[in-house]
């Protein structure tokens, strides 16, 4: 199996409480929320500005790595594995990949090399986080492997390339009468 390298833009620092996101019209990093509740980032949290999912935001990345990466730096990944996610009734999927450039994961390459219980705290962080603002806003319906993964990334970098001068509710608007089956009603 050949290796799935993408760059990745850290948004978000493993460990933080701090939201931070990108936005493209302005092309600067926002800080848009402190979690609450004492929830933290089990992973670096990042994007590929080449590729729009389906939330209308680019798509997200989770970096497996026992560093904590500042917001704004690029880094090479190697992708794993996928986590579905539903965000407020909108497919929200999270990449999972590892820091490609760091010798310690070189043994990684699948969602079943990653650390025994990982997986199970970043589905429990994003299944809760937002409860906050309604019981049950995110869900998590499971994770993919690297092939699944790999053409999601291939599907969203086709996305961002047809639609990606769109405003965000203008692309998300269309993409629900064009693919129902990515929304939730």
């Amino acid at each position: 199996m050949s290796q799935k390298v993408i760059n990745v833009i850290i948004e978000i620092p493993n460990g933080s409480n701090i939201k931070y996101e990108y936005d493209r019209d302005t092309k600067k990093m926002k800080v848009d929320r402190i979690l609450r509740q004492g929830f933290v980032y089990p992973a670096n949290y990042g994007f590929i500005e080449d590729a729009l999912d389906w939330d209308g935001d680019e798509l997200d990345v989770l970096v497996y790595s026992s560093e904590s990466f500042v917001p704004g730096v690029q880094l090479k990944a190697r992708i794993v594995g996928a986590m579905k996610m539903i965000d407020d009734g909108e497919t929200d999927t999270k990449l999972i990949a590892v820091h490609h450039d760091d010798y310690r994961l070189d043994n990684i390459n699948s969602l079943e090399d990653l650390p025994k219980g990982w997986l199970e705290n970043v589905k429990t962080f994003f299944s809760t986080y937002k409860n906050w603002k309604r019981e049950g806003i995110t869900k998590v319906p499971g994770f993919e492997n690297v092939d699944w993964a790999w053409k999601e990334y291939e599907h969203c970098f086709k996305l961002m390339k047809e639609y990606g001068y769109l405003p965000k509710k203008e692309f998300v608007e269309k993409m629900k009468k064009k693919h129902p089956e990515k929304y939730e009603i």
